[in-house]
């Protein structure tokens, strides 16, 4: 992404770092591809939090969400991801009709380790000879439910595209007889609670809508035909039950929506494609949500190829530069279509691609939000590949190790203080707490918690980063250090203070 956009997805994160610090400590390339299902024909892989970012939540575990199909039929299936996927597979759906287009979205969260407590799964289904909307309710309590018909009256029905709000409340904005209808929607008494057509005075054709929240506002961008047959990308804000008027996102060349890759505090970083400079490339237009103010920039550009599906995920990380930390995208080229995979660490960059067949081949990724474990976040690509008579569910993996940050409490301390870490001696995990004061017109300090051997070499920085002024606590893991005698060291602004820690295995 160019500066602007980089600026903006910094300016997102930047107000989290009072409640929610994590910093990344190390990134792995990505994984060998490896199969995550078999035997089946399987296609359109989704996870929830698709190409927008509406909370913070990383999770246990995630749900998987795919077409499995077995002609002339299809079923709806689903599937538990967590650092080590098994097999198990479940079907939300058994009737004889096309199901296609599966959309997922579970807990708004703001909180690490989180465990999904409510889930809804909608898709398009032909089985009253036209194109209705269905639906599946996951609650931890009770499981997931039966399928219920969403949207069963007259016309047809595309693309659903589905987050949360709270609890059993979600938003869902899909195409209907050529508008985008967007809707509030209790999932556990299946009562929708709000109901507009967003373009029901537009004569054009509208379609394929997205999604996001910012606050109390919501954000649906979507397809609009043009005179010459092409499409423009629109957009709309709403807070509820008032709705601007429609906006460009996108006008010149034929452009496809791609949904979001950021939202919450900062700018609305809306994506699309465009074949604008030749061949298709994808773009992103950045709306300021206070001023309206539009801003766009090229995401990915690469001469000679046509790039789609663009997908990207960031977690709240503090460093001083944060576009992503992974993303990916479909490549075609004249012979071949490739999964282009990124990832950044600041000055670091990881990339890595694979072939997933020839130009003859439909190919959709999705990306999950994040996998926590044991300090462990596990990042993956999900991509349907043809292998012999199937096609079959694929994933590359990419972990970030990642050690927290935590401010205690809102109070400003008057001194400049390092406290002894506990326990001590530790095996392998202790904590740290430190206190930063307040600098005269000063409101942030730079900050660096360092722990270094006994022969006073580096082991590695805990925190290097402007803090504002507070209490923090910072953990420590020595897990690949040896037993023996190592010191800490803080550095702010004119104070320094160095302490010694025991590690014991």
């Amino acid at each position: 992404m160019k500066n602007t956009v980089r600026f903006f997805l910094v300016f997102i994160l930047s107000a989290f770092l009072i409640s929610i610090n994590v910093k990344i400590y190390s990134q792995t390339p990505w994984s060998q591809p490896f199969r995550l299902t078999n035997g089946f024909v399987d296609k359109n892989p989704a996870f929830g939090f698709e190409n927008h970012w509406s909370g913070m939540g990383i999770y246990l575990w995630e749900f998987l969400v795919f077409e499995r199909h077995s002609n002339p039929y299809s079923q709806i299936c689903v599937k538990k991801i967590d650092l080590n996927p098994s097999d198990s597979v479940r079907y939300l759906t058994s009737n004889s009709s096309l199901k296609r287009n599966p959309a997922i979205a579970y807990d708004n969260s703001s909180s690490f380790q989180t465990l999904i407590t409510n889930s809804l799964v909608l898709w398009e289904s032909n089985e009253n000879g036209k194109w209705d909307i269905f639906g599946c309710y996951y609650n931890s309590s009770s499981g997931w439910g039966t399928p219920f018909p969403f949207d069963t009256t007259a016309g047809n029905k595309y693309k659903p595209h589905l987050i949360n709000m709270t609890g059993n409340m979600f938003a869902i904005a899909y195409e209907k007889n050529g508008d985008i209808i967007f809707r509030q929607f209790n999932a556990q008494t299946r009562t929708v609670t709000y109901d507009t057509n967003l373009t029901f005075m537009d004569t054009s054709y509208c379609s394929n809508p997205a999604l996001v929240t910012y606050s109390t506002q919501y954000y649906v961008t979507y397809e609009k035909r043009k005179p010459d047959n092409k499409n423009a990308v629109y957009f709309r804000k709403g807070t509820l039950p008032t709705w601007t008027l429609p906006d460009t996102i996108a006008f010149w060349g034929n452009n496809s929506n791609d949904g979001f890759c950021g939202s919450q505090i900062g700018y609305i970083v809306s994506l699309f494609e465009s074949d604008r400079t030749g061949n298709t490339n994808i773009f992103a237009t950045s709306v300021n949500p206070y001023s309206g103010a539009l801003q766009q920039e090229v995401v990915i550009n690469n001469p000679g190829y046509s790039n789609k599906n663009f997908v990207s995920i960031y977690i709240p990380i503090i460093t001083d530069y944060i576009p992503y930390q992974a993303a990916g995208y479909v490549r075609r080229g004249n012979d071949s279509i490739k999964i282009k995979l990124l990832g950044n660490n600041g000055s670091s960059s990881y990339s890595d691609s694979v072939t997933v067949g020839d130009t003859s081949k439909q190919v959709s990724i999705s990306m999950n939000l994040g996998i926590f474990s044991n300090w462990l976040c596990a990042v993956y690509v999900v991509y349907n590949k043809d292998s012999a008579s199937y096609s079959q569910l694929w994933a590359k993996r990419r972990l970030i190790v990642i050690t927290g940050i935590r401010r205690l409490g809102t109070s400003v301390p008057d001194r400049y203080s390092l406290s002894q870490n506990y326990p001590n001696p530790f095996n392998p995990v202790t904590k740290i707490k430190f206190d930063i004061k307040k600098e005269f017109r000063i409101q942030e300090s730079e900050v660096k918690l360092s722990i270094y051997d006994i022969l006073g070499r580096k082991i590695k920085d805990l925190v290097s980063e402007k803090l504002q002024p507070g209490s923090y606590e910072v953990t420590f893991d020595g897990n690949n250090l040896g037993s023996g005698v190592y010191f800490y060291q803080l550095r702010a602004g004119d104070f320094t203070a160095t302490k010694k820690l025991i590690l014991l295995k």
